[in-house]
């Protein structure tokens, strides 16, 4: 079975424990979803208040949910393998992830603690179905299953271990939503209409691993890609835009650069801004190779080039601080690839609502191989529909839209877009029925948009800071 040896395979890696934990220094996202685990009736929480090597231990103890029995789900690479075949689990509390104590002996061998500032083996859980909506959790680091040790007194009655190689009551789990993707209620309504200028940017900064020499923040740590970022934004000398930007849609940042971001563009642009973030997942894949229906987990980001932690992968969603709703969505994407995200915030003083997507990508081929996510435009068009349906929802509240991101779609292949261009105007559009073109922003080919509402007046420029395989893209609409 592939599981098998995949996990012999990172079990030969077992040669250090992972490094302990000196900070809470992976923020949660804004929008990514949390779990509460739970087993034999009783919620699973970290110990954040323990000292030393008990620190952050794992217990099932709680009758209720707070943020330090609140998870975050996450998957990292495995050479040969892909995403999405293990999970890791990520505190809320302390932002530290889940590890395997293997190195431990005694009566808590093999138990689990928050404390792991990176993923690796010793993080990585393999999630194995035991129908009813319950789960048994494999530790990679041994392969053995977790188990809540009910038999235990005291401090650590209920701990968590990875250390059993059956799978009964105490090792099964069921995962519980707590929230986490934003608002889910409609947003309150605009309390004005959207007129006069509006700016809306939109920049794929390709900063996670693409390994193109164009893009220079790859494995960039979250100050450097805020810096580089803000600083070419910015307005003032060395900057590429001539007008502030009201909203700024990014793609292919790392959540850990968001709030540096946040800070450095009040600096570069003044005033005060909001960031918010919306993952990339994968679907949980179990020990068959099924997707699970429920479980997706978000796609890490790799470790900058001094490995650190960047967080997980996803795009971002830059707004003024008058901001007071925001929500994260899944698009319908190909099964075992990624899956990709919209995020949508309201300004109510600007009557204004802003929704950034990046859509799965289209054909193309490395070495020769496919290796386009939608090489058949088969996703792609839902995507699209779906973002359409979003922004008509938030539409009806009375919110002027403008959305838009890295669409992945040449104008070659444009039809892909036409729920979007059916009651939406481009910025590379001078009137509705104007061709569908525009400079291109990657290579020779358009694949980044921005949308407005029908008949205003557009503008359209495309610069090129030269810290990304894309250009930025920058709209002007006038109402």
């Amino acid at each position: 079975m592939l599981l098998t040896a995949v996990l012999a395979a990172v079990m030969g890696l077992l040669v250090l424990p992972a490094t302990p934990a000196l900070a809470a220094s992976a923020p949660p996202s804004s929008t990514g979803q949390r779990w509460a685990l739970k087993v034999n009736g009783l919620y699973v929480a970290a110990e954040v208040n323990d000292s030393g090597d008990q620190n952050g231990k794992l217990r099932a103890r709680s009758t209720s949910v707070g943020s330090w029995e609140t998870f975050s789900l996450h998957t990292d690479n495995i050479a040969g393998v892909g995403y999405g075949t293990t999970i890791t689990l990520r505190n809320e509390e302390n932002g530290l992830y889940v590890t395997s104590e293997i190195g431990t002996t005694g009566p808590q061998a093999g138990m689990l603690r928050a404390r792991g500032t990176n993923t690796g083996s010793w993080e990585r859980f393999y999630v194995v179905p035991q129908g009813g909506g319950q789960y048994a959790l494999k530790s990679a680091a041994n392969g053995l299953y977790v188990s809540a040790e009910f038999n235990y007194t005291g401090g650590d009655a209920g701990l968590l271990r990875a250390r059993s190689s059956t799978v009964g009551g105490w090792e099964r789990f069921t995962f519980e939503k707590v929230g986490g993707t934003g608002d889910t209620a409609v947003p309150p309504a605009s309390p004005v209409t959207a007129s006069g200028r509006h700016d809306i940017a939109s920049w794929n900064v390709c900063a996670n691993n693409n390994t193109s020499a164009e893009c220079k923040l790859q494995y960039a740590d979250a100050d450097t890609v805020a810096s580089g970022v803000a600083a070419d934004l910015g307005t003032v000398p060395g900057g590429y835009l001539n007008h502030r930007p009201e909203a700024v849609f990014f793609q292919e940042i790392c959540e850990k650069a968001v709030k540096p971001l946040e800070l450095k563009l009040e600096s570069s642009l003044g005033g005060g801004w909001d960031v918010r973030f919306a993952p990339t997942y994968f679907k949980v894949i179990d020990e068959d190779g099924a997707t699970d229906p429920l479980l997706m987990a978000q796609k890490t980001c790799m470790d900058s080039k001094t490995g650190t932690d960047r967080g997980a992968f996803g795009i971002a969603l830059a707004v003024k601080d008058t901001n007071t709703w925001y929500r994260g969505y899944t698009l319908p994407s190909p099964d075992k690839k990624e899956q990709r995200p919209a995020l949508c915030a309201t300004v109510p003083d600007d009557g204004a609502v802003y929704c950034d997507a990046h859509f799965s990508s289209g054909s193309y081929f490395v070495d020769g191989k496919q290796a386009g996510d939608d090489p058949d435009n088969t996703y792609r068009p839902q995507q699209a529909g779906r973002l359409r349906s979003i922004v008509d929802g938030l539409k009806t509240e009375g919110y002027t839209p403008f959305y838009g991101g890295d669409l992945n779609t040449t104008t070659a292949d444009v039809s892909v877009l036409s729920s979007l261009y059916a009651y939406g105007q481009e910025c590379g559009q001078a009137t509705p029925d104007a061709p569908h073109t525009g400079t291109p922003t990657d290579g020779n080919n358009k694949i980044d948009y921005i949308f407005g509402p029908v008949g205003a007046s557009y503008g359209c420029e495309v610069v090129d800071p030269a810290l990304s395989d894309h250009r930025l893209l920058h709209a002007t609409v006038t109402l």
